[in-house]
């Protein structure tokens, strides 16, 4: 199978660089240090300054949402450049001339930054590997856990994909991708949480319908992560926020608890509508009637 001649060729210059040797670097520093407060900030908490094993889970999730939130980060930053790039560097034209399709090429750019981040994030494996040396957490969480991790950044790239096609500037193109992400997902949490306790105590303290929160909460990232988090530890960090497990049937709270789910089914679909849109904008070819 012939590998994408964009991808070979991202690849070949992403590696060549010495800013992704000094980006690795930086990222696994970060979360080597975010492990490191943690497990002193357990140590410090204690009577006699001691460690107790039974913490990792806590651990874990520090480290999972460290990650979450990284990758949400460096997604738009490595991906919005890669259309306005190349149109700013007057090359994008000399790529459309070449016989890939416009559909190749844009698969090309997102498989190229998808592999830098699943670069980074293998990178901080062996930081998570703390938490597996004292028990608590199986290897197939931590599988699951990265598979979500990644749909999720997928989702963030190819969100960025699109509005670089669209903006000629990729500074214009990557803060409209972190307003999106961090205003119309993260702020249905806020969104939920308020309405759902206003509608709580005018409806003579009984919780309102499903429906509502479902359907706000089913594209927000950080609700999915949390969703995951629960099912893989057994707290109630989504029940504690928004307070929907109230009143409700065993079936809808099974729903509930596996979020994640379908905020992951979300992301894929997502991910797939926009690479389809980014192909049709920066296609040289329009058919008009």
């Amino acid at each position: 199978m012939m590998m994408n001649p964009v991808l070979r060729r991202e690849t070949k210059t992403t590696l060549r660089n010495w800013k992704m040797f000094a980006i690795l670097t930086i990222y696994v520093a970060v979360v080597s240090l975010g492990a490191a407060g943690f497990i002193y900030g357990t140590m410090f908490n204690s009577y006699d300054f001691s460690f107790d094993p039974a913490n990792m889970g806590g651990m874990y999730v520090v480290l999972c949402a460290m990650q979450m939130g990284l990758m949400l980060l460096s997604a738009p930053a490595m991906t919005a450049g890669t259309i306005s790039g190349e149109r700013e560097r007057q090359t994008l034209d000399l790529l459309l001339m070449t016989k890939m399709s416009s559909l190749s090429i844009v698969i090309g750019k997102l498989l190229s930054s998808m592999a830098t981040l699943v670069l980074i994030m293998v990178a901080t494996l062996p930081v998570f590997a703390i938490a597996f040396y004292f028990g608590g957490i199986s290897l197939l969480s931590l599988l699951i856990m990265m598979l979500y991790i990644m749909v999720t950044a997928c989702m963030a790239c190819s969100l960025s994909i699109f509005f670089s096609c669209i903006f000629k500037k990729t500074v214009v193109s990557m803060v409209v991708v972190y307003l999106l992400i961090g205003g119309v997902f993260c702020s249905g949490t806020l969104i939920t949480a308020m309405l759902q306790q206003s509608l709580y105590w005018t409806m003579h303290q009984d919780y309102p319908s499903l429906a509502f929160p479902l359907t706000i909460l089913v594209p927000n990232p950080g609700v999915g992560f949390f969703s995951l988090i629960d099912s893989q530890l057994g707290s109630n960090i989504i029940s504690n926020v928004i307070h929907v497990y109230k009143n409700q049937s065993a079936a809808v709270n099974t729903l509930i608890q596996h979020y994640w789910i379908l905020n992951f089914i979300f992301n894929i679909v997502i991910s797939g509508v926009f690479v389809f849109l980014s192909a049709l904008f920066i296609n040289p070819v329009k058919k008009k009637k």
